[in-house]
């Protein structure tokens, strides 16, 4: 099975990032914080149960609107990421966030199919945490008992 560790490896962000004048430990940073957004959103799309969306958008195939949709919330999680972790100055986000999240998903889409998964259902091994998500699944259940 492929790791994200082996994930993070693969993904070299340092070209864009370098045009916008970041350090080496800001690249690290910035493949991190893309990371913890990618984790974030799979987990809370998942407790809503888009499994199907989740896997189209880490797929080998043409994405849905909603997952065009988490994309767009990718960016955004990313965004907040480096804003509020980072510190990064707004307009660098701007410059930045479409093209890293973007290389990052196909990264980890494109290692995802070298393993033998062209249906992005590894994605869920990867970044998801299925006790925090089994945890909050039964809490939203018990609301509604």
């Amino acid at each position: 099975m492929f790791g994200l560790d082996d994930l993070m490896k693969k993904v070299d962000l340092g070209d864009i990032l370098e045009k916008v004048g970041l350090s080496e430990q800001d690249k690290a940073a910035v493949t991190n914080q893309a990371a913890d957004a990618v984790k974030y959103r799979v987990n809370k799309e998942n407790a809503k149960g888009n499994v199907d969306t989740i896997k189209n958008l880490f797929s080998q195939n043409e994405n849905t609107e909603a997952a065009n949709g988490m994309a767009g919330k990718l960016e955004g999680d990313l965004a907040f990421n480096l804003k509020n972790k980072l510190g990064l100055d707004e307009g660098i986000i701007d410059q930045i966030k479409s093209v890293v999240m973007a290389k990052f998903m196909g990264g980890t889409s494109n290692a995802m199919a070298e393993g033998g998964d062209k249906e992005g259902g590894s994605v869920l091994d990867m970044f998801g945490d299925s006790d925090l998500v089994n945890t909050f699944k039964n809490k939203l259940g018990g609301l509604f008992s």
